[in-house]
């Protein structure tokens, strides 16, 4: 076992590559004269190759990102390059939003200097543990609209539950409403059909495609809109883990019961999220909120390239900062080395740490990836437990009385590569996320790391490696 685990250190495929490297130069060095042709081959990927991994630590990624992608250009010099230059082309930058308004907390100045959004006022927010309760109100506030309908949603599927939207915005377009839909183009693809998209349009909605799904070289496909925003009327927003289709409402669902939660907030809130969709549509844009609302939360967003790893920070200060619990939901569980760090030492101070992920995935290897990540927390006092009904979908953090409540997942793709919305609420919507944690555990049976074999040893190995990477 000694000798496995050190075959698969990561500081030893290191040393063996750049080994192999100063071997090819010393080779060069001496058969230069000999092998002229050839050497100036290999110097010209060599040093494209250095250049491409020059531009990746430049770029300023997290150290995880960084080592994967050098890691990738130095062991495949011109592939790994070719698809590295490929895949950060970026042919629109959009999606950076500025809020006038008064900060009044440290949360709240954070997000005005990193996001540009800071701290907003509201009268009422409702939590939602379940895909009924939240379909029920937003259909139902969509067909009130007068103004103005925002959806930004990264799945869209044909069905029942999106029969029901058609329904509620032809009511809005009746009301004299604006209908502004973004749809992911990867998340959606070969989900959302042109049958639907047409219906989209005939029923009023102005329909834009988020990365359309092209060759790779065509544009930054990578960087997805992972958000799901609805606004109406700049009075009421929801967010959350909830995408349009069945299977959000457990109408029909192949992973067991779809676990999900998510919020709405009314109030000067809902004029910020509604911003943020406009960012996006406009690629950038201005708001201004007063200061009313009987309540506050803090709302925040991360829209890559430009503005990336927001939330990563938030995360690692509401940890490191915990005195009594950090609580999570989270489908898939990936974080870098800072958060782990993070959850770590909240652990050993003596804070309980606890984080409920999927018994029954939705994809295997991110399965795989998160029973990963899990056994080598485990031993830290960190306690992990499967949510045994069927998949979990929920996407929050309670750290003491503060819940983060949006779109992100705990994982490099959520925290790095995709743009994601979320907000920070304390009072009533801290409980209701609390109670509805706790109700969760009840449904869910505690993690242990199990021997595996040789093989899913270097599955898992591989899957850590490359994880930064997708």
């Amino acid at each position: 076992m000694y000798i496995m685990r050190n075959l698969f250190n990561i500081n030893l495929i290191y040393i063996f590559l750049i080994a192999a490297e100063i071997a090819a130069i010393i080779f060069l060095l001496i058969c230069l004269p000999s092998y002229f042709p050839v050497a100036a081959v290999i110097i010209g990927i060599w040093s494209f190759s250095l250049i491409t991994a020059a531009t990746a630590y430049y770029r300023g990624s997290s150290p995880e990102i960084n080592c994967s992608v050098i890691l990738m250009i130095t062991a495949l010099p011109i592939i790994g390059a070719a698809f590295y230059l490929c895949s950060v082309l970026q042919t629109k930058r959009r999606g950076i939003l500025q809020v006038d308004c008064l900060p009044q907390s440290g949360d709240e100045r954070a997000a005005h200097a990193v996001c540009g959004t800071g701290g907003a006022g509201y009268d009422k927010a409702v939590y939602f543990g379940n895909g009924d309760e939240f379909f029920n109100l937003l259909f139902k506030e969509i067909a009130k609209a007068e103004k103005l309908v925002c959806l930004e949603y990264f799945i869209v599927h044909g069905g029942k539950i999106f029969n029901r939207l058609i329904n509620a915005l032809r009511t809005a377009k009746s009301n004299g409403a604006e209908i502004y839909f973004i749809i992911d183009g990867i998340g959606s693809a070969f989900k959302l059909r042109r049958r639907e998209l047409k219906t989209l349009r005939t029923v009023g909605a102005t329909v834009k495609v988020f990365h359309r799904l092209k060759p790779l070289f065509y544009t930054g496909l990578n960087n997805r809109d992972h958000r799901k925003i609805a606004t109406v009327d700049g009075k009421v927003a929801f967010t959350g883990g909830f995408n349009i289709g069945d299977e959000y409402a457990n109408i029909e669902s192949p992973y067991g019961y779809w676990k999900d939660n998510g919020v709405a907030v009314y109030g000067e809130a809902a004029k910020v999220f509604e911003g943020m969709f406009l960012s996006v549509w406009h690629k950038d844009y201005k708001t201004a909120i007063s200061n009313e609302g009987r309540h506050r939360c803090t709302i925040y967003y991360d829209s890559p390239p430009r503005l990336t790893g927001a939330l990563e920070n938030f995360y690692m200060s509401a940890i490191s900062s915990a005195q009594k619990r950090v609580h999570i939901f989270t489908p898939y569980f990936c974080a870098g080395e800072k958060i782990n760090e993070a959850l770590k030492l909240a652990a050993m101070r003596g804070v309980d740490v606890r984080i409920v992920i999927p018994h029954i995935p939705d994809k295997k290897y991110a399965f795989e990836l998160s029973r990963t990540c899990a056994s080598m927390l485990v031993d830290s006092g960190i306690k992990f437990y499967e949510y045994t009904p069927g998949f979990m979908h929920a996407k929050s953090v309670i750290c003491d009385d503060r819940v983060f409540i949006g779109t992100y997942n705990l994982d490099f793709r959520s925290l790095r590569l995709n743009y994601e919305c979320g907000a920070i609420f304390d009072g009533e919507i801290c409980r209701r996320a609390e109670r509805d944690f706790w109700d969760c555990m009840r449904l869910s049976m505690p993690f242990l790391p199990q021997k595996i074999s040789p093989f899913r040893a270097v599955y898992r190995f591989f899957l850590r490696l490359l994880a930064p990477l997708f």
